[in-house]
């Protein structure tokens, strides 16, 4: 059974187009007319045959004749144990014997298999479920590596990679109706979301009560990355509310046709992974801007900076101060998240798909791409902490050091003269005198994490260092990082390229959140464990 024969998708199973489901359905059935091993096949209707000229019809008949009771029973047999038998194999003669061969059942579909169409307890039913494809479609373990192999010389061929895409605070922002603030209501949020404007970025969704957001060049963003990448969505989400926002960022079904995987379509309670995506690990980039779902997959990961539109998403986090929506601003269009990334994209694919580089296409590996062009964010950087991190700990394992060295700085316990950068956030310690003595950059952590976010290096200037504090307001100092609020000075010197409403973001730096498993700007560096 192909799924070309099975009937159509339920809405819930996937965005509308069965574009990919055809291709699968396609790839499928490869598997059927392989070597002639399966029912169906041509050639166990006419077997191959040396003598020209002579009528298929005519062997068939003549077949028929001499072993026609063996057939019979070899194919009533086939048929009650879900195997074939190969065309050639049938006897002909008395020295001949039957060579019986089981269907490997490389998946199933609602219970049956795709290629004998025997029926499978679902218990028994093993490899990974693909509901987003199809409802009740589920493939063995080999038949998806097989998949995923002709998927990739499809891609390398037209010259793509695979782009696996976050949905909230990623490409958009959403809230529910009862936790708009009165000051959103003031604003006039909901009118702004119901007016029948096609250039509208709030919408009001339509079968449950909530507002979207769509995150400032989001519309761009996916027309530019679907000529580089084939392109999912990917959420812990409900199914239902992936479905509805997957309309809004794409309304006539060109980007995510049968693409869109919600919370159910896990195979790991509260993780994501690449084991439901019929894509080679080697070639998948990742947006998210939550590094803990993707614990088996860092290396593919490029961390975003997350979207705060809404106020009831800056409380989510712990933001005491005013959001976007509130402040009647939001992330410019020509040098925001989005539009950065995208930048950040263009390089990744440009540097895969190089036609100088030695190795061949099918060898080349994203996850070290990513990595090499990581490392050159602060190459040539020499980087001494003081006063960054809480005492009694080790600065090697704090993820601000992790960081910089992941992005290419070289991190030392001590001053010297080869050292460039003091990052501080207090300009009365002896490192940091020592580093204005010397005419060294003093920084404030948040140009490693903007440096991070931005996949450049920032300059130095727009994060300055505050004057040293009174001496009872020492504590917070030494642990700035570690959680405190910083100043409404240092706010404003958040990520570059964001209107002064984004100092929402730097508020959280290494905030130590009881909920851990979220990041937060210095808690979600990239970097692999081993790093």
């Amino acid at each position: 059974m192909s799924l070309t024969e099975a009937p159509s998708p339920s809405p819930s199973s996937s965005s509308g187009s069965d574009d990919f489901a055809a291709f699968l359905a396609s790839e499928l059935e490869l598997t059927s007319g392989a070597d002639s091993a399966f029912p169906g096949d041509p050639s166990s209707v006419f077997p191959a045959t040396d003598d020209e000229g002579e009528d298929p019809e005519e062997l068939e008949v003549e077949a028929i004749e001499q072993n026609g009771t063996k057939r019979r029973r070899v194919e009533e047999q086939c048929q009650d144990q879900g195997t074939s038998v190969r065309p050639d194999k049938i006897p002909t003669g008395a020295s001949k014997i039957v060579q019986v061969e089981a269907c490997p059942h490389p998946g199933h579909f609602g219970g049956l298999c795709i290629i004998c169409g025997k029926p499978q307890d679902e218990e028994d039913v093993s490899g990974v479920a693909f509901g987003y494809i199809h409802k009740g479609l589920r493939l063995g373990t080999s038949e998806i590596d097989r998949l995923r192999g002709a998927d990739l010389k499809n891609l390398l061929r037209e010259r793509k990679l695979v782009l696996i895409l976050d949905l909230d605070h990623t490409l958009i922002n959403s809230t529910k109706l009862q936790d708009i603030s009165s000051a959103e209501k003031d604003l006039g949020i909901q009118s702004a979301a119901s007016k029948d404007d096609p250039n509208r970025s709030i919408f009001a969704l339509d079968l449950m009560p909530m507002l979207t957001k769509l995150r400032p060049f989001v519309r761009e963003f996916l027309k530019e990355a679907s000529n580089m990448f084939e392109m999912y969505i990917y959420t812990m989400g409900d199914k239902a509310y992936a479905i509805e926002i997957a309309k809004l960022l794409d309304p006539s079904n060109i980007y995510f046709p049968s693409k869109v995987i919600s919370n159910s379509d896990c195979t790991q309670r509260h993780q994501k992974g690449l084991d439901v995506i019929l894509g080679a690990e080697s070639v998948a980039v990742i947006l998210d801007d939550t590094e803990y779902v993707w614990q088996k997959h860092k290396e593919n990961l490029i961390l975003m900076e997350r979207y705060h539109f809404f106020a009831s998403s800056c409380r989510q986090f712990g933001f005491g101060v005013r959001s976007l929506s509130e402040s009647l601003q939001d992330e410019r269009e020509s040098d925001g998240a989005l539009a950065t990334v995208l930048d950040v994209l263009k390089r990744i694919h440009a540097t895969f798909f190089d036609m100088a580089a030695e190795t061949d296409l099918s060898s080349r590996d994203i996850r070290q791409v990513i990595k090499t062009l990581r490392k050159e964010i602060l190459q040539g950087c020499k980087i001494v902490f003081s006063r960054v991190f809480p005492n009694n700990t080790r600065p090697q394992e704090q993820m601000v050091w992790k960081m910089a060295e992941y992005l290419g700085a070289v991190c030392v316990k001590d001053v010297d003269p080869s050292v460039t950068h003091v990052v501080t956030v207090d300009l009365g310690t002896e490192k940091s005198r020592w580093g204005l003595n010397n005419k060294k950059f003093l920084v404030h952590p948040r140009w490693i994490e903007a440096a991070n976010f931005r996949w450049h290096r920032q300059p130095e200037e727009d994060f300055p260092v505050t004057a040293p504090k009174e001496k009872s307001k020492e504590k917070d100092s030494d642990n700035d990082v570690a959680g405190k609020k910083e100043t409404s000075e240092d706010k404003e010197n958040t990520a570059a390229g964001m209107k002064e409403t984004r100092n929402d973001e730097g508020n959280v730096t290494g905030k130590d959140k009881a909920d851990a498993k979220e990041n937060v700007v210095t808690t979600s560096a990239t970097c692999p464990a081993d790093s």
